[in-house]
């Protein structure tokens, strides 16, 4: 009797198991508050669309050699010509790389003689960032190394095709002795210059317009801005904590949650935003912090527009501050006194992010009003060259955008820049109506 009795009770505890596993596997009880409270994390919302390491990196400019010391410059802006060469040399390989010295090869010569083309980079690339941009060998031995120009030309009186990767201390260059490129390739991409404006170099470095520039033009634009809210709510884990500071004498605004600061000036157009890390021993490895970079970019606020990866103002001796530079109808956004834009900085410490400014005026993607201008060539831009005074030698020139802020339209002015070696960035000349 006492053993049916004890059957019976351990089928009932099994049974009510089973019931019991029922409702923990079908029925979970809600694990969130019925009353929200501020100490909830708020969800980031994206303010713009994310991008791609390969996207940011892109020549600052094509240079263009036709023999019998003929030259021309293509920018971004020279669409279509520099994206189809770009595009093109995107779709070829480059393999066995053979290391030599920089002086091994008479360049002044190879300038003035043998058809080619260079592609400038406006801050020197590590081998490993380039190969998300160009098909390189994957068993190249010197991936340590950063590069600042690729140059592909064709020997005199040859249809020899040579390829050559510049090494960013000057002293090297990597040649591709597998390159997929054909004679006729190079020579097709030199022809597409042939009626484009001349340009002309003292240095190899600074190359400069034989005439008159008229490939620009002014733009009106509409704009929106980021609000302060919106800012608070990508950049803070808990928005809810944050307190405001008293507004400053300089016009500031300063939000903190004992942590992290978020400031914001120019009557809401400029934010910078820090976050204490504390110090960590290890290297400060640029590769990790420009995918970092762009990994918090996409996660806390978005790109407004297409960006490229530059040398920031004379932070060239550090690789922890990364910046990304504005362009607007594929021509670079400087700042302009009292009015800071076109670009993001970042500083990170390993990967991680410590410091971030941006602007917070977001340009619309069409222009309401356009305007035909032109920038000075020949002496008289050598003459403005000349006549300013750089904290450090001109190693490019090239086209840009000056904003002014009037009402509810940013004016994008045509100017040309100066980029110096230090990394400075500097205005030389505004553009005049054209003809």
């Amino acid at each position: 009797m006492m053993e049916k009795i004890k059957s019976v009770i351990l089928a009932l505890l099994v049974a009510l198991s089973l019931v019991q596993s029922y409702f923990l596997a079908y029925s979970m009880p809600s694990l969130e508050a019925k009353v929200r409270s501020n100490q909830n994390y708020v969800q980031t919302e994206p303010l713009g669309p994310e991008e791609e390491v390969k996207n940011l990196l892109f020549p600052e400019m094509i240079v263009l050699h036709r023999g019998e010391d003929w030259h021309t410059v293509f920018f971004p802006s020279d669409a279509p010509y520099y994206n189809l060469i770009l595009t093109k040399l995107q779709g070829r390989e480059f393999k066995g790389f053979q290391r030599n010295a920089a002086e091994a090869i008479d360049w002044e010569q190879v300038r003035r003689e043998d058809q080619g083309l260079e592609l400038r980079f406006s801050r020197p690339i590590p081998f490993e960032l380039l190969q998300q941009v160009l098909k390189i060998d994957e068993d190249f031995l010197f991936f340590g190394d950063s590069i600042d120009r690729i140059w592909i030309f064709v020997r005199k009186g040859t249809e020899e095709v040579r390829t050559f990767f510049f090494s960013a201390d000057g002293r090297s260059v990597y040649e591709s002795q597998r390159a997929d490129l054909t004679f006729g390739d190079v020579t097709t991409n030199v022809g597409f210059g042939e009626f484009w404006t001349p340009f002309q170099t003292a240095d190899g470095r600074l190359y400069l317009p034989e005439k008159n520039y008229n490939k620009v033009v002014e733009l009106d634009v509409s704009y929106s801005r980021y609000t302060i809210e919106q800012m608070q709510r990508n950049l803070f884990f808990d928005p809810g904590t944050t307190r405001a500071i008293p507004e400053r004498k300089d016009g500031s605004l300063i939000y903190t949650d004992g942590k992290r600061g978020l400031k914001v000036v120019e009557n809401g157009g400029w934010m910078s935003f820090s976050d204490q890390v504390v110090p960590t021993e290890g290297r400060n490895d640029l590769i990790d912090n420009v995918t970092g970079a762009v990994r918090f970019v996409n996660q806390h606020g978005g790109w407004n527009g297409q960006h490229l990866l530059t040398l920031p103002d004379d932070e060239r001796d550090t690789v922890g501050v990364i910046r990304f530079r504005q362009y607007y109808n594929h021509m670079p956004v400087l700042s302009s006194p009292g009015m800071t834009f076109g670009h993001m900085q970042l500083r990170l410490q390993q990967g991680t992010v410590t410091f971030y400014e941006r602007s917070l005026i977001n340009l619309e993607e069409a222009p309401v009003k356009r305007r035909s201008r032109e920038l000075p060539g020949g002496d008289a831009l050598r003459q403005l060259i000349q006549m300013a005074k750089f904290d450090s030698p001109a190693v490019a020139l090239f086209p840009a955008y000056r904003p002014s802020l009037e009402k509810d339209i940013i004016t994008l002015h045509p100017v040309w820049a100066v980029r110096l070696e230090n990394g400075n960035v500097q205005i030389v000349s505004e553009s005049s109506p054209a003809p």
